[in-house]
């Protein structure tokens, strides 16, 4: 019997996590057979202007400050898979400006 397509989903992600000024992995590799569909990282950190978040996509390196994505409290990155286009699959690292960051990550 073929198992309908939701059920084939990569399990969702939908959490917080703190990033301080040592670069750190918040989202891991995805294999073929459970791709990421999609990716949404806010930066929810406390203080606007000083806790800025800079990512980096790949597995190529780590983030180091503003060598990336940089994001400021309240600022949202998403990718998602569509026609023609494959969502991010590598590692995914962080690092701020301070040690008060925090990411809300949301993942499917």
């Amino acid at each position: 019997m073929v198992q309908p397509y939701f059920t084939r989903l990569p399990p969702a992600r939908n959490e917080q996590v703190n990033v301080g000024v040592a670069a750190s992995t918040i989202a891991e590799t995805r294999s073929e057979d459970q791709p990421r569909q999609s990716i949404t990282i806010q930066n929810t950190s406390p203080t606007a202007g000083t806790d800025l978040i800079t990512i980096r996509l790949g597995s190529d390196g780590i983030a180091t400050a503003n060598n990336g994505l940089v994001l400021d409290v309240g600022d949202t990155w998403t990718d998602a898979s569509d026609t023609g286009y494959k969502c991010h699959q590598d590692t995914i690292t962080a690092i701020c400006a301070t040690a008060n960051g925090k990411l809300s990550i949301l993942e499917r």
